[in-house]
């Protein structure tokens, strides 16, 4: 059996798998400028479906919260703003810094900042600050009741826009617009819409869960032995990532009792954002101190080893990130408190 709880218990994890495996992506691109051998290549592979896998979360997540929460346009929107906006903006000019050693000073820099094109994984969240407007406003229009229908119609745009329609607006990849991932996102939606339909089939089938870990499990060793590069938005992937999302919904539910992970608004994000500065600067300390990369890139115990490093270290930095965050929410909420109480006072004199 399940509960609404356990599935969020188990989302979360799967988004920390998630961000396990895009830094993952990130850290072997770092190796395979040293080195080509097959681990490196086939974990760089498997790490695509990272992205994916975060972003049937965000859909799923999105659409728990209209349903549940039902939040009016100033709360959706500060929240956004606060929890999502801000950090990447100010991630943004981090990454201007530690790659063009330099703070934004001319129209180009901010404009690049604000499109997301300073860090190389900064487009997926210009992408869902698109999402989060669109689906805020087509809340009530995308519903329950059509989501099988016009699950449709999103996997033809995204096909079509990817393929015919894009036309590299203000040096914009694909990646960086919402019509490139609005298929994905929305099964997310389907997925929470129908989850208790979802998840009690292959919990009470299991030769079906047994059928889609092998389809899932499968589909990861084409891709990775596959000589055609399969990106994240590509229809063939977002299937099979979506078949595998299932599989680890189901079975997160069984591990959610026992792996007792506490939930943290934000540290998955944060790892997202930040990961790729820790990797910089850590990478120019080991120049700084040996000269050059190579010896740690090159050698798979040391790979593995800095791995460990940079994911544990991002996992610290985006905890105090969220301790600051909540410290920061708790001291708005009191200022708040105090000035209502204030003028409640006012009032009644």
């Amino acid at each position: 059996m399940y509960t609404e709880a356990k599935l969020l218990k188990s989302l979360f994890l799967i988004q920390l798998i998630s961000s396990f495996l895009v830094v993952g992506g990130h850290f072997t691109a770092s190796v395979l400028n040293f080195t080509s051998v097959f681990w490196v290549e086939a974990w760089n592979q498997l790490s695509r479906y990272g992205t994916v896998l975060l972003t049937i979360a965000t859909g799923y997540l999105t659409a728990y919260t209209f349903e549940k929460k039902q939040p009016g346009f100033r709360t959706y929107f500060s929240g956004k703003l606060i929890y999502i906006y801000i950090p990447f903006l100010l991630s943004g000019v981090l990454y201007h810094y530690l790659l063009i050693d330099s703070l934004p000073r001319t129209f180009d820099d901010y404009a690049n900042i604000l499109l997301g094109k300073t860090g190389g994984h900064l487009y997926f969240i210009f992408m869902i600050c698109q999402y989060y407007i669109f689906a805020y406003l087509f809340r009530n229009i995308i519903t329950r009741q059509n989501i099988a229908y016009l699950i449709w119609v999103f996997m033809a745009i995204q096909y079509i826009y990817i393929n015919y329609l894009h036309q590299g607006w203000f040096g914009l990849t694909t990646r960086h617009l919402l019509p490139s991932w609005i298929f994905t996102l929305y099964l997310g939606h389907m997925i929470y819409w129908y989850r208790g339909r979802i998840v009690s089939f292959l919990q009470n089938r299991r030769s079906v869960l047994i059928l889609c870990t092998g389809l899932a499990t499968t589909s990861a060793i084409f891709f990775v032995l596959s000589s055609k590069l399969y990106v994240a938005v590509h229809l063939t992937f977002v299937f099979a990532t979506f078949v595998s999302f299932l599989v680890l919904l189901v079975f997160m539910l069984e591990l959610v009792d026992v792996i007792r992970i506490r939930f943290r608004k934000g540290l998955t994000y944060f790892i997202f954002l930040f990961h790729s500065a820790i990797l910089i600067l850590f990478n120019e300390m080991i120049k700084g101190l040996f000269g050059d990369l190579a010896w740690v890139y090159t050698n798979t115990w040391y790979s593995l080893l800095y791995f460990v490093v940079v994911y544990v270290c991002s996992g610290l930095f985006s905890i105090l990130l969220v301790y600051l965050m909540q410290k920061t929410e708790q001291l708005f909420g009191l200022l708040t408190g105090s000035r209502q109480s204030l003028k409640k006072e006012s009032y009644q004199r």
